[in-house]
């Protein structure tokens, strides 16, 4: 298997050549904080978000471009609402003025925050399998409904559809059916499934 790195050179990165407001090269501070919130060091994650928050504007948006992918990539399913926060927090940053401490508590929050959730980054990982492996999402049957082309040669009603393309699982445990039973009724009286 022929493989190339999926990482740029480090001559095509810009923040390579870019210093942060202490001299610190920005290409590390970046890795620094994704790794310090990986492995859950708060403080840490915490003062690599304020040295590139206030190095410049360039690197306040490098800095919450690379916490939006962190909610993402590594706190995943470990809690699945973090790209909401991060992005909430990032809103309340862009109001504060420019250069206070208001708006630096923003991302201070933000990278303590996610350097304290629970991590289970499956989904990039699953994600990286699949590109590195080049796979193809299955077709189910149940996907061939009236929705699509197939579906309406084959002759798919929406009684079919709801039969079968509106199952869900995992499912909550006793859960309100009496609407489903109703549509159930009304799709086969309106579009019943075709004779076998």
């Amino acid at each position: 298997m022929s493989w190339q790195r999926p990482i740029p050179h480090h001559s095509l990165d810009p923040w390579t050549t870019r210093v942060t407001i202490h001299g610190l090269p920005s290409d590390e501070v970046r890795s620094a904080l994704q790794k310090h919130i990986r492995r859950g060091r708060a403080e840490q994650a915490v003062l690599c978000a304020i040295e590139l928050a206030r190095t410049d504007d360039a690197h306040d948006e490098l800095l919450w471009s690379r916490l939006a992918a962190i909610a993402a990539e590594d706190v995943g399913m470990g809690a699945p609402d973090a790209p909401v926060v991060v992005g909430a927090l990032r809103d309340g940053s862009a109001r504060a003025e420019p250069g206070t401490v208001d708006r630096l508590l923003f991302a201070s929050q933000a990278a303590g925050y996610l350097a304290r959730c629970p991590k289970d980054p499956v989904h990039s990982e699953l994600l990286q399998v699949a590109m590195l492996r080049d796979l193809v999402p299955e077709i189910p049957d149940e996907a061939r409904c009236v929705h699509t082309r197939a579906g309406q040669e084959a002759g798919r009603t929406m009684y079919d559809w709801f039969l079968t393309g509106t199952a869900v699982d995992p499912e909550v445990a006793d859960r309100e059916t009496s609407y489903r039973d109703q549509l159930l009724e009304l799709y086969r009286e309106l579009d019943p499934p075709r004779p076998a």
